[in-house]
């Protein structure tokens, strides 16, 4: 008997916990798939592309992997995206998305050859006035193996590209819900 009425039990627990989950991502993912009406400049200078930060012995070419990943990444977050060497003096966009590298580092989990990376880019978004609209820190990080003599470099470059990628996305959700990028768009 108490087999049969635990048994009504866990259906109706398990839809406790999972509907409240369902309806919370769904939210989430509305507000996040609508672009923001703005007609953006993507700024990547070649510094920037090129930039390269050291840690001891170590070379993470993080500029490299953001050129690649931050201008796809970023396009379903606006209207209209342009990528630019330079910030234009003037023209039809509303807003310059300018990034900065402020830290990238690498750290070994002793006894299971892993590397967790994490990269900090500094995000300056400016109206063509030049005045800063939004200015926010966002973090990317990666697991990755440690590599030998001969996997060595490739397991670095998906580290550094991986942490990247997941800076550029955790760009497009913050800047997708930034209030403050909202309410140009009013």
């Amino acid at each position: 008997m108490s087999q049969t009425r635990g048994s009504f039990l866990v259906p109706a627990v398990l839809c406790a916990l999972v509907l409240p989950a369902v309806f919370v991502a769904h939210g989430q993912t509305a507000s996040r798939d609508a672009k923001l009406p703005l007609r953006a400049a993507l700024v990547l200078t070649p510094e920037f592309c090129s930039t390269i930060i050291k840690q001891k012995a170590e070379k993470f070419e993080v500029g490299k992997a953001a050129c690649a990943e931050l201008e796809p990444a970023l396009e379903g977050t606006f209207s209209s995206l342009t990528r630019v060497a330079e910030a234009p003096s003037s023209g039809d966009l509303q807003v310059l998305l300018v990034p900065r590298f402020v830290n990238a580092g690498a750290t070994t989990k002793v006894g299971f050859s892993k590397k967790i990376m994490v990269v900090l880019l500094e995000w300056t978004v400016k109206d063509l006035s030049g005045k800063i609209v939004w200015l926010e820190t966002v973090q990317g990080s990666a697991k990755g193996g440690q590599g030998n003599l001969f996997t060595y470099k490739g397991d670095l470059r998906r580290i550094v590209e991986d942490s990247v990628k997941d800076a550029a996305k955790q760009s497009a959700n913050k800047m997708s819900s930034a209030p403050e990028l909202r309410n140009l768009t009013r």
